[in-house]
């Protein structure tokens, strides 16, 4: 069973929310990260709004881009 969220991401700079339907497994946790691509950028998810009511989506998430090659040092190197 997949999960229907409504993501938002953004660019760091910029409020320049791109808003779009997305399935996901689960939903994404605060903290976690995740890539809508396989060459695009991650995302940092910032704030999940579930919405257990009648409506299209399962959870509303919000993420911010980040360097995915700083993700990955600060994870492995810390």
């Amino acid at each position: 069973m997949t999960m229907k969220v409504f993501l938002h991401t953004r660019s760091p700079e910029h409020r320049d929310w791109l808003n779009e339907k997305r399935e996901f497994a689960r939903i994404p946790v605060v903290g976690e990260h995740v890539a809508i691509s396989s060459d695009g950028p991650w995302f940092k998810v910032e704030l999940v709004v579930h919405t257990p009511f009648p409506c299209e989506f399962d959870a509303e998430v919000y993420a911010v881009a980040v360097d995915h090659l700083q993700v990955l040092n600060e994870a492995l190197d810390g």
